[in-house]
């Protein structure tokens, strides 16, 4: 187009002046175009006679292959239309491959192309090349771009003028669109009215006579990579993690997959629309790939109901995909859901937000599920999937409003690719809490089990038997106390969570009563002034359980202390003991003593937000304090 546009530029003169110069002795509209077609390249047809179109008529048509010069000779021809009629109500429809000049060499130089109402181009809509010398583009109506003229091939404006026309929404004088380049005297294009860019709405390339060229093509193509750049590696950066993500089961990596694949080819389909828009390639290609584009979003949506809720019936989602499907399939044959012009503007159908409201309606259903499933206590994450469906609302807005062709890849694809890695992002935090309360379990079970230490048990059963020959009643009595111990035991592997301390104290209790039996030398001693707080199970006993055996067993009287009392914002619990102590700076992670010390300290952080304090002196006592904030219960 370039070397056409540039061909033409040089030598109109010479081919006018090589072929024969005819009238056009015409009378209508019809037999006007019968003289374009009668007519060979080189020839120019001079008018000698105003020109109306009938209310019937349609585009004067410039055929591909053809090179002529119109000579207005001071007369008008009149598209005279008031309404619209689509892209038939332009005045001169100029062919791919076909040149058309337009001059006027009367003494008035008052010839006009005038009445013209299109969608785009009122006057001359044209995709091949056309150089306007003289005469004047005035009086037409676009509906949509280019009230003037509309070029999507090559356009050269250095006579004439372009003046008092009108487009409905962008460029009143002229649209140049992305495949366009335009040489152009600026100030022959004037006196245009749209409620934006007035005179040229420029979306390809634009070199003004005298002056720089503007290639708005080039910008577009830097903003092409800030888009589809970014969202290609982030869709890469998904499928990798997903690769090496420990904590998705098989079935859901593979949906992961597909869902990555898919949100890729999608960022492509959206690039490679535009592609074929701007190569010229034919519109029955360019629908399949609008088909495809619209069919796959909800699809991508329904394979994240199955990672939310694995094995669910999903009948009407998978319905729901593949009716709108259908939908866009009518674009084939039907303009029902949408359709493109022959210039390639698309054109939306009666049944075009389909894949809205499917995709809107499928999101939301995906809300329900994540909420419904997971039940978030961390209100911090829940942010994560309503932020995507405000991302995803914004982005449809910013699609119907901003100019699409401005971008490759659409806001809507931007937000889907942003949305399925935040939505990633969400289930692995979800899986990765899910894991942590299995670990979780696993630990109680360990806690239980280093309570329930075998010597403990075998000591017990040799009390009791002792206790059976001696004292029988105070046999059945600990055979009491000591079930009531491993019942308290087995019960704190359901216990995820915090339990009252009033609780913590009884299973202590019990544990300190069968010790005072086997070990008469020690005593247990409470002053308990506030049991208002929560603590994990099994955090009181075992620290309880060192001070007996690692410290006033081996004393002739032993005393062991629990406190429990309020003081400021904080409740403290307190285990003291008058044993052997031991030198806090020494610790050994392999014993017994500094096993349980440390997963009580574990637990108390993490699950209450408090601190364990240690004070022990070698040879004199020890003593543990747990303090627990009020605001943390």
């Amino acid at each position: 187009m370039i070397l056409t546009a540039v061909f033409s530029f040089a030598f109109p003169f010479s081919l006018a002046a090589s072929a024969q110069q005819s009238e056009a002795d015409v009378s209508s509209w019809s037999e006007l175009q019968k003289a374009v077609d009668n007519a060979v390249s080189g020839d120019t047809i001079t008018l000698n006679a105003d020109i109306t179109a009938g209310e019937n008529d349609t585009s004067l048509v410039i055929p591909n292959g053809k090179m002529l010069t119109l000579d207005l000779n001071g007369h008008t021809i009149d598209r005279a239309l008031k309404e619209h009629k689509g892209n038939e109500g332009t005045a001169f429809f100029v062919r791919s491959g076909a040149m058309l000049t337009v001059t006027d060499r009367s003494l008035s130089a008052a010839g006009k192309i005038t009445g013209g109402y299109s969608t785009h181009g009122g006057g001359i809509n044209n995709t091949g090349a056309v150089i306007l010398e003289g005469g004047c583009i005035t009086g037409n109506t676009a509906k949509d771009s280019g009230g003037g003229i509309a070029n999507y091939g090559d356009l050269v404006i250095k006579g004439g003028s372009v003046t008092a026309n009108t487009s409905l929404t962008r460029g009143g004088g002229v649209l140049n669109d992305v495949k366009g380049y335009m040489t152009v005297d600026e100030a022959l294009i004037y006196g245009n009215k749209a409620p934006e860019d007035t005179e040229i709405y420029n979306l390809g390339s634009v070199k003004a006579i005298g002056g720089k060229t503007v290639d708005i093509t080039a910008v577009k193509s830097t903003m092409d990579l800030v888009t589809l750049l970014p969202s290609l590696a982030l869709v890469i950066v998904l499928f990798f993690s997903v690769f090496l993500d420990n904590y998705l089961e098989r079935d859901q990596k593979r949906i992961m997959y597909a869902i990555s694949i898919l949100v890729f080819t999608l960022i492509l389909q959206n690039y490679f629309d535009i592609w074929v828009y701007v190569s010229g390639k034919s519109i029955l290609f360019r629908t399949v790939v609008s088909i495809y584009g619209y069919a796959v979003r909800p699809a991508i949506l329904a394979l994240f109901i199955h990672i939310i809720k694995p094995g669910g019936k999903y009948k009407l989602v998978w319905a729901a995909v593949c009716i709108n499907a259908g939908i866009y399939m009518t674009a084939l044959f039907s303009p029902l859901a949408f359709s493109f012009s022959s210039f390639g503007h698309f054109k939306s159908g009666p049944l075009n937000p389909s894949c809205l409201v499917v995709s809107v309606l499928l999101f939301l259903y995906c809300l329900y599920l994540t909420f419904s499933v997971f039940r978030p206590k961390e209100k911090k994450e829940t942010w994560l999937p309503v932020l995507a469906l405000v991302l995803i609302s914004a982005s449809v807005i910013m699609d119907y409003t901003v100019e699409y062709s401005e971008l490759s890849v659409g806001f809507l694809t931007i937000a889907i690719t942003i949305s399925c890695v935040m939505y990633y992002i969400w289930l692995h935090l979800q899986f990765v809490r899910a894991h942590e309360r299995e670990l979780q379990a696993e630990h109680r079970i360990q806690i239980m089990m280093t309570q329930i230490q075998p010597h403990f048990l075998f000591n017990t059963l040799t009390a009791i038997r002792a206790l059976c020959v001696k004292d029988p009643d105070a046999a059945v009595h600990t055979i009491g106390l000591f079930s009531t111990y491993l019942r308290q035991n087995l019960q704190s592997l359901d216990k995820a969570g915090l339990i009252p301390f009033s609780k913590e104290l009884e299973h202590t209790r019990v544990y300190t009563e069968i010790e005072m039996i086997r070990f008469p030398n020690i005593s247990i001693q409470y002053d308990i002034r506030d049991n208002e707080c929560c603590v994990p199970a099994l955090t009181v006993q075992p620290l309880v359980e060192n001070a007996i055996r690692h410290g006033v067993r081996s004393k002739e009287k032993g005393i062991v202390k629990i406190s429990a009392y309020r003081e400021d914002n904080s409740h403290l619990i307190v285990i003291e003991d008058n044993g052997i102590g031991f030198d806090v700076h020494k610790t050994d992670d392999t014993d017994d003593l500094h096993i349980g010390i440390s997963n009580v300290r574990e637990r108390i952080e993490k699950m209450c937000g408090g601190t364990v304090e240690i004070d022990s002196r070698p040879g004199e006592s020890t003593k543990v304090l747990m303090r627990i904030p009020v605001s943390e219960e």
